[in-house]
């Protein structure tokens, strides 16, 4: 969706094979994907243990079968920042010069930051940008991760928009003429995407995970988090309130966006697609949708992918919904080449 070069150009770059990478909480999701006739072919994918930010960057060892020559690389983190800003261009300009974009995201000199254009205002109307700041010091960590290639870090970017490519890769037909909000919640931090007609309306991100789930669960019913996070699986304990509690500020965000969105571009949002490990908790899909009032649907990101079933273990097959951003960089990669 929208992403950050690590070195030169790639204007005339074609790839056919590369990794995406995602750095979460809990796990490093790898992905290695092929393109060649037309379609997309799933080559590998793996957990592998997550990545300390808090300690000093290493050297990271992927397995042969999910190394490509080039990576695109997303990541999670409450510093990141991902908004919708509005501001004139000039001439056929697609973008803003990165002392305007900080301003505008309310940044210093510390964040890397990229937009990419998408409504041009007419006449004397502000342009529409989807833009992202990651910390240059998440920047270096990541890109000292991978000295020497392969793969070489081709991109870099914020997990919360990089998914994105890989709902419209899955589901991007079937919702050409329908606006939709998209919900990405991992361990952490959690996203929101309004897509109206398959462009991007309205972003938003907020430090609220499975994590925030289990401490509150954990507190409310006096037990350790090991247990909460059984709890919070099992849907014949009702967990509501505690649930109801720390999502609250979330869900308001959400309904805000959401009215918002359907009084200015005159649309209804016709339905809530999950994605994320927070969405694989029936009872948290279920407790959105009861917040919302809304259809929820679930999507999987290896849809439109051809793989062979002796590619995807089962247990990774269950939670393919967690690779949706890995999946999505890997894609932006292939589009944006």
């Amino acid at each position: 969706m929208i992403k950050k070069t690590s070195s030169g150009s790639r204007s005339t770059r074609q790839y056919a094979d590369l990794v995406g990478i995602d750095f979460s909480t809990t796990a490093t999701k790898v992905v290695r994907l092929k393109k060649g006739k037309g379609e997309l072919v799933l080559g590998g994918i793996d957990l592998l243990p997550a990545v300390d930010f808090g300690a000093t960057s290493s050297k990271l060892e992927l397995p042969r079968s999910l190394t490509a020559y080039y990576g695109c690389l997303a990541y999670s983190s409450s510093a990141s920042l991902i908004r919708m800003v509005s501001a004139p261009l000039a001439g056929e300009e697609d973008t803003l010069p990165d002392e305007r974009l900080r301003e505008l995201l309310n940044v210093d000199g510390d964040f890397r930051v990229s937009a990419r254009l998408v409504r041009r205002g007419k006449g004397k109307q502000d342009s529409s940008l989807l833009a992202a700041a990651i910390p240059q010091d998440d920047i270096d960590f990541l890109l000292n991760m991978f000295p020497s290639g392969p793969p070489a870090p081709a991109s870099v970017e914020v997990a919360g928009l990089a998914f994105v490519s890989a709902f419209l890769h899955a589901r991007g037909n079937a919702v050409a003429n329908e606006a939709v909000c998209l919900l990405e919640a991992g361990e952490s931090v959690s996203s929101f995407v309004f897509l109206n007609r398959g462009e991007v309306a309205l972003v938003g991100k907020l430090a609220m995970g499975a994590r925030h789930l289990r401490e509150k669960i954990a507190n409310d019913l006096g037990v350790d988090e090991e247990l909460a996070g059984t709890i919070l699986t099992d849907r014949s304990i009702n967990v509501s309130a505690s649930m109801q509690s720390v999502m609250a500020p979330f869900i308001k965000q959400i309904s805000i966006s959401k009215d918002f969105i359907e009084r200015h571009q005159g649309c209804r949002i016709a339905k809530v697609y999950v994605s994320g490990g927070l969405s694989l908790l029936a009872n948290w899909t279920a407790e959105v949708g009861n917040m919302l009032h809304a259809e929820m649907a679930t999507w999987s990101p290896l849809e439109g992918i051809k793989y062979d079933a002796s590619t995807v273990p089962p247990e990774l097959e269950m939670q393919a919904t967690r690779f949706a951003a890995a999946i999505g960089a890997a894609i932006g990669g292939f589009e944006d080449a």
